[in-house]
């Protein structure tokens, strides 16, 4: 990790770059390959995970490697209940399925396994960018403000949020509001994994909840031949029906992390725990 204090924006521009990298990666791929199939995806979000771990190289070195599997039960066991949300819309697919009873697709379970693997690499490469390489850039900067966690964890929630965000119409209550929601909502759940990663500094734990979470609402869809919606992903769509969504997420999401707070962050060391970040 870069110690003059003028090369540690150095960091920080890494960080941002690693961000427009998987940013502009998501766009582009799709010019060179199909990542409209199970396996373009796939090799999508290898790429991106590659980027996004050597720009974490480049801005920890070797020092934050050491800890990527540290205390993985321990992450995954507060985090679980994050899962709440994802876990009821795959309740209710599965309902759905058992109502319309769709048939099988061909190859379905590869179907299944590349899906799941590419879900755990989502939670790579997002943890990976925004809690690992914003941690590694950012805390060292703010090191000598009054809440560098606290700071931390804002900026790269919002960034976060804001990523997931496809275009709206600002002049439509409900788009606004919605996009006020989702960003309120990954602002929250990004705190609620920083937290994790501040407490263990584990990066394998985050992306097996992470991928979870994105695999749970839509796993039924590479089972059977029928396409199911996944709201928990809608993004922006003006319907009132998606902005009742993401008020029963942001409900979930706020206990979620208000859990974790009272769990983990309480006892978390920062003094010592930013020391040994900086040194």
């Amino acid at each position: 990790m870069i110690k003059n204090e003028k090369l540690k924006w150095l960091n920080v521009i890494f960080w941002l770059a690693s961000v427009a990298a998987m940013i502009g990666l998501m766009i582009g791929c799709g010019r060179f390959f199909d990542d409209s199939t199970d396996m373009g995806l796939l090799i999508e979000f290898v790429i991106i995970t590659v980027v996004t771990l050597g720009f974490l190289y480049l801005i920890s070195g070797k020092k934050t490697f050491t800890y990527l599997t540290n205390e993985t039960g321990y992450t995954v066991k507060m985090l679980w209940p994050t899962l709440i949300f994802s876990g009821i819309f795959a309740l209710f697919g599965v309902l759905a399925y058992f109502i319309d009873k769709p048939p099988l697709k061909d190859n379905w379970l590869l179907g299944l396994i590349i899906s799941a693997i590419s879900m755990f690499l989502v939670g790579v490469y997002e943890e990976g960018c925004f809690r690992a390489c914003a941690c590694d850039a950012l805390l060292p900067i703010l090191k000598k403000t009054k809440h560098p966690f606290f700071w931390t964890a804002l900026i790269s929630g919002l960034i976060f949020g804001y990523v997931h965000v496809v275009s709206f119409d600002f002049t439509d209550l409900q788009q606004t509001l919605q996009f006020f929601l989702k960003i309120a909502n990954l602002l929250i759940t990004g705190a609620t994994y920083m937290i994790l990663y501040w407490k263990t500094r584990n990066l394998l734990g985050l992306a097996i909840v992470h991928g979870l979470n994105d695999f749970l609402p839509d796993f039924l869809n590479h089972i059977f031949e029928y396409k199911s919606q996944d709201d928990s992903e809608a993004y922006i769509t003006g319907d009132a029906s998606t902005t009742i969504v993401y008020v029963i997420q942001l409900v979930i999401e706020l206990l979620c992390f208000i859990y974790v707070y009272k769990k983990v962050a309480k006892k978390i060391d920062y003094k010592k725990t930013l020391d040994e970040w900086c040194d």
